[in-house]
């Protein structure tokens, strides 16, 4: 008779070999993916399985069980990637292989990172399993939390969830265990902490300092409308000169020509592509481009080597100066061009959307004419019966809200940019806003 003790110890060998033999015959099936494909560079199929049951705290249920006692422990030396077809069948609980749950898209196994990346998406899929699927917070988002790139467990790895937190919260959530940032009340609250830029009768001022205060002469300013109460409250100017409405005013010499050149060259230099208007929410909060023939210029945005440009920072900060309004509200500019035959058809630069948002809405705008245009091109109003030919260096003010309550649209404003006749149109637009617009712009 064989001892007991012996008994044990063949026992511990055989399973010891049996991890050896899984092992080894795996090790041709390195590079393959959890469906049993083979091909160069590994991925990790982007579905994990969820029992129902596991959803609501049970240990598993009926689908979802391990169908050998050493399920576990082959999970621990990572068999469920190495040797999928086997352990995705019998070792389904200890694979998290039972009710699909979407996590996007298949993820790239780097060789140089082959166990960080799986340890990366073991944790994932526990993550998901365990809090996502399972906590009501998680209800509005957990559909739409997915691995929107192959190498987002690579770039946990890298320590991109903290050095790129505006592209991987959203896009990487499940691997940056972030999946709530997905809402952009989350991931974008306002800080009541934050002042706004104006409050009621703000807009009034603002456009008084800068039509009558001596400072602000040397730009030259000329009133086009203005609101009839201030005009009745006395006025040592030709109100004839008026029209009476909202604000609108020009003034006539507020950017350099070597600014203007400059500013035209960094469009240049930036990139004109094509006009779009906003257009539907995305599954993030933020929105598409709209493209659509409601609006065709080129336009580029003056960030990057731009925003640093000297001669543009003079311009931007001389914005600051005269509106009041802190520069980190305005918008990056938008430098525009419009050929022959191209326009802009009426709209309105009021930003509802953003209204509960941390920057607000749009207060202002600032358009810089960067040349003259030999015919058509002018700024139209329709409500207002206003035309503003484009004159080089002179830039053209009016507001998007109301006076007494500048979060609320003055729709008087709606206004075009009628067709270019002959010659090219150069431009830049200044949108200012109630608060802070970059530091939310930049954490996406």
């Amino acid at each position: 008779n064989i001892p007991m003790m012996a008994v044990h110890k063949i026992s511990v060998i055989m399973l010891f070999l049996v991890g050896l033999i899984l092992a080894k015959g795996n090790q041709e099936e390195d590079t393959c993916s959890v469906d049993g494909t083979c091909a160069g560079d590994e991925t990790l199929n982007g579905e994990i399985d969820m029992d129902t049951d596991d959803q609501e705290g049970s240990t598993g249920g009926e689908g979802c069980t391990d169908q050998h006692e050493n399920c576990e422990f082959w999970a621990g030396i990572e068999e469920c990637a190495k040797n999928p077809n086997y352990m995705k069948k019998y070792c389904k609980k200890s694979c998290n292989k039972c009710t699909s749950i979407d996590l996007g898209l298949e993820q790239h196994i780097r060789e140089e990172h082959k166990s960080e990346i799986l340890q990366v998406i073991d944790d994932t899929n526990t993550y998901m399993r365990d809090v996502v699927m399972v906590d009501p917070k998680f209800e509005k988002v957990k559909n739409e939390c997915k691995n929107r790139h192959e190498d987002c467990s690579y770039w946990k790895v890298l320590g991109e969830c903290q050095a790129n937190p505006g592209y991987m919260d959203v896009n990487c959530a499940p691997a940056c265990q972030t999946c709530e940032k997905i809402l952009f009340e989350s991931r974008c609250p306002i800080d009541p902490s934050l002042p706004n830029a104006w409050g009621p009768g703000d807009l009034n001022k603002m456009f008084e300092k800068i039509t009558t205060e001596e400072e602000f002469e040397k730009y030259k300013p000329r009133i086009l409308s203005r609101p009839a109460q201030l005009i009745e409250q006395g006025d040592d100017s030709d109100a004839e000169d008026y029209q009476v409405g909202p604000w609108v005013v020009v003034l006539d010499d507020f950017i350099t020509e070597e600014e203007c050149e400059t500013l035209i060259n960094l469009g240049r230099v930036e990139g004109y592509k094509r006009s779009s208007d906003v257009g539907k929410m995305k599954f993030d909060g933020s929105f598409e481009s709209n493209v659509n023939d409601g609006r065709t210029s080129n336009n580029a945005w003056c960030q990057h080597d731009c925003y640093k440009d000297p001669a543009a920072k003079r311009v931007i900060e001389r914005i600051e100066n005269v509106t009041g309004i802190p520069e980190p509200n305005s918008e990056f500019l938008q430098l525009l061009k419009y050929e022959v035959g191209q326009y802009y058809k009426t709209h309105h630069d009021y930003s509802g959307h953003q209204l509960q948002r941390p920057q607000g809405v749009r207060l202002i705008t600032v358009f810089l004419y960067l040349n003259d245009v030999e015919a058509g091109g002018g700024t139209d109003f329709p409500d207002l019966k206003l035309t503003v030919q484009p004159k080089r260096g002179s830039a053209l003010i009016w507001p998007s809200v109301l006076d007494e309550d500048p979060n609320k649209k003055d729709g008087r404003t709606m206004h075009q940019a009628l067709p270019v006749e002959k010659g090219t149109k150069f431009g830049a637009n200044a949108w200012l806003h109630i608060r802070d617009f970059k530091t939310p712009n930049k954490n996406g």
